[in-house]
């Protein structure tokens, strides 16, 4: 009987692979570099390297053999830029050769050429992108006329854009925006509203606040290391959306997903969530692999990882409350305006999800929000999705601060007053049972209220008229902030799909749990429920990332919470298989999926209801102290209190936490780090999901320590990051403009709260 022939894995591939990136290594392997744009805009008439030497090569948008577009999210953006260019730093194409030296050195000899057709545009536009001009001495002699026509030559053209109005059109236009009004404002007309709910009889507080944080989403420079291995082609990279690359790498090059193997590489921190930028400079390194049959590498610099790989958003949030003088809020106003550079996806859902965290719990009745997306000539921004609302709690944890100060309220009461969980006039429903735990826990293990009544008395002493605002130093301050974090988007969203997990119990006691393979604290917690649950050694417990072509998963791996959801599935898992274990041979499997039921509760087209699966709270307190004279700012202490569902594994959260401090930290204040005398973390359980707890950190730690700033400056910091410019001016301010009240009506203020 003739040997069946065995079918060839073709389709199946692994998706996890042990080591970075830039870990590996084939013999021949070229090293590449990216050629980027000097112009913010312009037409592109030719790229040439005039000294290439043998054995090195120029890859562009011309060496692509089918589609030169990528798709995400139903948006298109160009894998090399060609024709015209958009933003300063654009990717144009790449050199490549052995030596990767060589390789970097011969960037500085690429002539880029721009076709131009306005003179004297070019100059304003040179001009209004603060492009480098080239000075002319006084001395004729010395003058390079040469070189003034070759940054001429250079200048971007301006064909498209020939006048000022279509200059601004061109760098700032709006592709997403949301609008929401509940109370008054869902049946009257704003203005009319406004005069209604904004009278003499209640306190205003307005105030404009400003996000800028570029959180390090790769503590390793991002890339790619990819090869030929016969008509197959290999990617290397820490890609967090397999199918997207597979998808545009095969358009790219006009081959089937078949002969392409992604191997989802190591990441050095939590922050590596590349998503589609990632998808960009990998297929990049394909096109030069797949045109020149060579081993091709690509590790970007550090200065271009933060100059180009932008992962923040530019977010401005324009806050009116209108407040009763018992402290309950009657009306609240929020303008969003965010910025996404030239290009980004999700530019609606970052709308969407900023315009339901703006009044984060506090549920006023009255309240009219709008958010806008616009782009400009910045490089696209790729933040992870998660993140986003950390904006909008910045900006409204701060008001209420300001808020407590008008209606002389301690902060912990102004927002208490404010909870109204009852209030069905607001669009949004969440839990929020765990708020007040979280907040008293924080207030006592901080000594809060305490502090902040001791540093608002000394606040009072140095600001005297006439008087050195710097009396006692250093100047210290407590700040307080309260936020959420949510698992699954019920609206329309990419990362709203059902995630799947399969467990497999084999006869040995071995336990396989097929799955993408998350990073190496979330696959410690998932062992640990399959060891608890099947009663097995954990170290029988394996994760196996190996999976059928058309079956990997369509969403990013940020659609969901890889602690909370996963872990429960992989519960879900278990349970299942201990009930049959002894009732029916082995190997025994469960696959589980999360329910779409929980998308029932949301009004998509009233954009209203339930907006999250499940969601937890954290409360953090913030000490500082500031030396007036070096600007230098000291975090005496960090209390945090989190809820964070059923704890799955308490030294792994703590250590999750610490870090996530560690990197807010880095990105404060501009220009220097901000060190920390203790952290105190403490755990709530609650009966919601387990979420990633890491993004807790995110939403509260800018505003509480933004907050506890304020109060040693006594006057509001309304701009993130600081730098030490700005908190000269703050303390200018506060000499200038601050009136101080008396000293005996301070301390019965004060008095009555200790």
């Amino acid at each position: 009987m003739p040997r069946k022939k065995t079918v060839e894995l073709s389709n199946k591939r692994s998706l996890a692979a042990k080591d970075f990136y830039s870990d590996y290594f084939k013999n021949g392997t070229l090293f590449a570099a990216i050629i980027r744009s000097p112009a913010a805009s312009g037409k592109v008439k030719k790229i040439a390297v005039p000294n290439l030497p043998e054995g090195y090569f120029l890859i562009t948008a011309d060496d692509i053999p089918g589609s030169k577009k990528m798709e995400t999210n139903k948006h298109v953006s160009k894998i090399f830029g060609y024709d015209s260019v958009s933003f300063r730093g654009e990717p144009l194409g790449l050199i490549v050769g052995p030596d990767e030296r060589i390789v970097l050195s011969l960037l500085d000899e690429v002539s880029i050429t721009f076709d131009i057709e306005s003179l004297e545009g070019a100059f304003k536009k040179a001009i209004k992108t603060k492009r480098p001009v080239v000075q002319l001495s006084e001395n004729n002699e010395n003058s390079d006329f040469s070189d003034v026509l070759m940054q001429i030559n250079q200048m971007p053209s301006l064909d498209n854009v020939l006048d000022k109005k279509q200059i601004e059109q061109q760098e700032e236009k709006i592709v997403a925006t949301r609008e929401v009004k509940s109370g008054l404002y869902k049946y009257s007309e704003e203005a009319e509203a406004d005069e209604t709910l904004f009278t003499d009889e209640v306190i205003v507080s307005q105030n404009k606040w400003v996000l800028d944080l570029v959180p390090p989403i790769w503590k390793e420079t991002n890339g790619a290391f990819c090869y030929m291995e016969g008509e197959k082609l290999h990617v290397y990279t820490p890609t967090r959306w397999v199918v997207h690359l597979l998808e545009t790498i095969s358009e790219a090059l006009n081959i089937p997903k078949q002969n392409i193997f992604v191997h989802k590489t190591n990441t050095s921190g939590v922050f590596s969530k590349g998503l589609w930028r990632t998808t960009q400079l990998a297929t990049q390194v394909s096109v030069a692999a797949y045109k020149l049959k060579k081993p091709i590498k690509l590790v970007i610099t550090q200065e271009e990882q933060d100059l180009y790989m932008r992962p923040g958003v530019k977010t401005e949030i324009e806050y009116k409350i209108a407040t009763e003088k018992s402290g309950k809020i009657k009306a609240l106003k929020a303008y969003i305006n965010f910025d996404v550079g030239t290009f980004n996806p999700f530019a609606q859902e970052i709308a969407d999800r900023l315009t339901i965290a703006v009044a984060n719990y506090y549920r006023p009745t009255n309240m009219f929000i709008k958010a806008s997306a616009h782009t400009s000539t910045n490089p696209p921004t790729s933040i992870s999705i998660k993140s986003v609302a950390s904006q909008a709690f910045f900006a409204i944890e701060n008001q209420m601060e300001e808020l407590a100060e008008k209606t002389k309220l301690f902060p912990d009461e102004i927002r208490l007053k404010n909870l109204n969980p009852k209030n069905n006039a607001f669009p949004f429903l969440f839990d929020s049972e765990s708020i007040v735990p979280t907040l008293n826990n924080t207030l006592k293990i901080s000594d809060f209220n305490r502090k902040y009544a001791s540093f608002k008395m000394d606040s009072v002493g140095t600001q005297k008229k006439d008087e050195n605002h710097f009396f006692a130093l250093p100047l210290r301050g407590v700040g307080l902030a309260t936020a959420y974090n949510v698992i699954g988007y019920n609206g329309e969203s990419l990362f709203s799909s059902s995630p799947k997990i399969e467990v497999t119990l084999f006869a040995d006691d071995k336990v396989e749990i097929h799955a993408i393979n998350p990073s190496s604290v979330v696959q410690e917690i998932w062992k640990k429920t399959v060891a608890e649950v099947l009663q097995v050694d954990i170290k029988n417990v394996e994760i196996n990332s190996d999976f059928e072509l058309e079956e990997i998963p369509n969403s990013p791996e940020d659609s969901f919470s890889t602690i909370g959801i996963m872990n429960g599935l992989v519960r879900k898992c278990c349970l299942d298989i201990q009930k049959k274990r002894f009732y029916h041979p082995l190997p025994l499997s469960s696959k589980k999926s999360l329910s779409p039921r929980a998308k029932k509760t949301w009004d998509k087209e009233a954009f209203e209801g339930e907006p999250f699966i499940s969601n937890s709270f954290a409360t953090m307190a913030v000490e500082v102290e500031l030396d007036p004279y070096t600007y230098t700012e000291k975090i005496k202490g960090i209390w945090m209190t989190i809820d964070c569902g059923e704890l799955l594994d308490k030294d792994a959260a703590l250590k999750t936490v610490k870090l996530e401090i560690q990197q807010e930290l880095a990105m404060l204040v501009e220009g220097k780090n901000v060190s920390c005398d203790s952290c105190t973390i403490e755990f709530i359980s609650s009966k919601n999901k387990s979420g990633q707890i890491g993004e807790l950190v995110h939403n509260t730690l800018p505003a509480a320590f933004s907050s506890a700033l304020s109060l040693a400056l006594s006057t509001q910091l309304t701009k993130l990051p600081c730098t030490e410019k700005q908190l000269y001016n703050l303390t200018q301010k506060s000499n200038e403009e601050i009136e101080v009240q008396s000293d005996e009506t301070y301390l019965e203020f004060i008095s009555s709260y200790l």
